[in-house]
């Protein structure tokens, strides 16, 4: 035995030993007549392709996997519903190693000729089960794709976890092949049980009343259950400001009958947020910016916070008191009231301004109703005048974003309308109303084109009386790239400018991505603000890089007034979101 021992040994050192230098096996594999799906489907699943470029590959290796070749390529193919494919291959030796070639006739592909699906159960009458039903790629006269087959089994399973059916499970599963008649009959029998409902739901100790918290609830106790709606509560919740953490989970194993208590765990933020900032932006220059925020002043949730930003162009002091769920869930009730100052090359003015707004969803739209007081002090065209103005104003806007930091789909739409009466605490009468809107669409596989455009109508009966921060002008960076802050709208006799009652502006730009977090950009601009339409047209034309920061998206962008030859370049810096 011992001797034997012995022996074994030194036969492995030996062929360990032997030929120390000699490299492993160089293989090619081609597979052809097939493409596409089928092609890629048998190239993941030849093990002699997984296994071409291992280090230790030896010539007995490489005939054992292509040996196994054909019946790993008939697998491969039977997934995809080819049943007799009619396989030639070949293994040669050649001056580089060896070489493995396939050559495939797919035949025909089997139909699915008998599709059997039922849903049974609560599910039954419920039409994302008929949906989904009706969707699958299972149906008679289909291809059989085995894939397809294994993924709608997934699909009603998910389905029925997000819908509450704990209980489902398959009575049936199973996919039957005729060669003979070459069809092919898929049965699937899914039993859905009952749909199970909200239970009980439990907040974790918070600084928010309890009362004031179930008023985010998109569901009540007793509602059919329903996942997504638990993923509206948290973005709901999160949206508040109030907690640093949430976890919305379904307590399944405490379940009472078919209902599901729901726990809902939450982490406040601390109650005073403390922020300062500095930036520059080429229509303001270096800012300055200091705020505080009391999150939740008292347990009913009311916000409060003021805000400063000090620039040699816009400097303002803000503040703002919110009451949220004011009257109903989704609205808020809030007061603001600022000190202005703004000096630009067209303007100057101080003013105050104080108010109200209500805001709450409509039709799937923000909407806000405002009430505010304008007390204002400007100088335009050399021209000085003092108005106070009593307005109410009324506006829409809707977002939608796959990514709020940078956008490859989405939109922002906005529209409002204000006025005020001259007799009634204001200096003057007017009517005016601003549609706004942006679009951004993936373009190719690196690009987006990004569309704006904003339109203003004023109408009032002593223009002189209106002030300036009421007036429509152009120019800037998030206006006509190419000329400066404000430089753009009608003059008066002496050539400056001041103002107009009417804006119209629009950008055309794409933008390629170069590298992850970095693009080059074009445009062309166009508008002015009007008196009267028909006026002239500027034109603002240029490129641009751009830098996905950590603080956010950074856009640096040098344009030209097209339409003034006279206007050098200007740069352009904005930082911010898309939308």
């Amino acid at each position: 035995m011992q001797i034997t021992k012995y022996c074994c040994c030194i036969v492995w050192l030996a062929l360990l030993v032997s030929e120390p230098g000699k490299a492993a096996e160089q293989v090619s594999v081609t597979v052809s007549g097939v493409k596409d799906a089928v092609l890629e489907n048998i190239m993941s699943s030849l093990s002699l392709q997984k296994q071409k470029d291992h280090p230790r590959l030896s010539a007995s290796r490489v005939r054992t996997l292509h040996e196994k070749a054909e019946g790993e390529i008939k697998l491969a193919m039977q997934a995809l519903g080819y049943y007799k494919p009619v396989i030639s291959s070949t293994l040669s030796k050649t001056d580089t190693g060896w070489q493995a070639q396939y050559a495939i006739d797919a035949g025909p592909r089997i139909k699915i000729a008998v599709s059997d699906i039922r849903i049974i159960g609560a599910g039954s009458a419920d039409s994302e089960f008929t949906d989904l039903r009706n969707a699958l790629p299972l149906q008679a006269g289909a291809y059989l794709n085995h894939g397809r087959y294994e993924k709608a089994k997934k699909d009603l399973q998910r389905l029925a976890a997000t819908r509450g059916y704990f209980s489902a499970e398959f009575r049936e599963s199973t996919v039957e092949v005729d060669l003979n008649a070459y069809s092919a009959a898929v049965h699937l029998h899914f039993y859905t049980g009952e749909r199970y409902r909200f239970g009980l739901i439990r907040f974790s100790d918070s600084p928010i009343r309890q009362d004031k918290l179930e008023q985010y609830l998109p569901f009540q106790t007793g509602d059919p259950y329903e996942s997504a709606l638990l993923f509206d509560l948290q973005r709901r919740l999160n949206d508040t400001d109030y907690f640093e953490e949430i976890i919305v989970s379904p307590q399944r194993d405490e379940a009472s009958g078919l209902e599901v208590p729901i726990q809902v765990a939450l982490t406040p933020r601390k109650r005073n947020r403390y922020t300062a900032g500095l930036g520059f932006g080429t229509d303001t220059g270096p800012r300055l910016k200091l705020g505080w925020d009391n999150r939740y002043i008292n347990q009913r949730g009311h916000r409060a916070g003021v805000d400063t930003r000090i620039s040699p162009v816009l400097s303002t002091l803000s503040s703002y008191y919110t009451l949220p769920h004011f009257r109903k869930k989704d609205a808020e009730l809030g007061f603001n009231a600022s000190l202005n100052r703004e000096d630009t090359d067209t303007s100057k003015s101080n003013s105050i301004n104080f108010g109200s707004n209500y805001r709450h969803r409509r039709w799937g739209w923000d909407e806000s109703i405002s009430l505010n007081f304008l007390y204002e002090n400007f100088e335009i065209g050399n021209r000085e005048e003092t108005s106070k103005i009593l307005f109410p104003g009324i506006g829409w806007t809707k977002t939608e974003a796959d990514d709020p930091t940078y956008t490859l789909n989405g939109y922002r739409l906005g529209f409002n309308l204000r006025g005020a009466v001259e007799s009634f605490l204001s200096d003057v009468s007017f009517v005016q109303a601003n549609l706004n809107g942006k679009f951004i669409r993936s373009f190719w596989e690196n690009g987006r084109i990004i569309v704006r455009g904003n339109l203003g109508l004023t109408e009032v009966n002593d223009f002189d009386r209106m002030p300036g921060s009421l007036r429509y002008f152009a120019g800037g960076d998030n206006s006509i790239r190419g000329f400066d802050y404000e430089d753009l709208g009608p003059r008066n006799a002496e050539g400056l400018v001041v103002g107009g009652k009417y804006l119209a502006v629009a950008s055309v730009e794409y933008e390629h991505r170069i590298r992850e977090k970095w693009s080059l950009a074009s445009f062309i601009d166009a508008g002015n603000a009007f008196n009267k339409f028909g006026g002239e047209i500027e034109y603002g034309a240029g490129f641009g890089v751009r830098w996905l920061s950590p603080v956010g998206l950074v856009r640096v962008d040098l344009a030209m007034g097209v339409s003034d030859p006279d206007k050098p370049l200007r740069l352009h810096i904005v930082i911010g979101p898309d939308l």
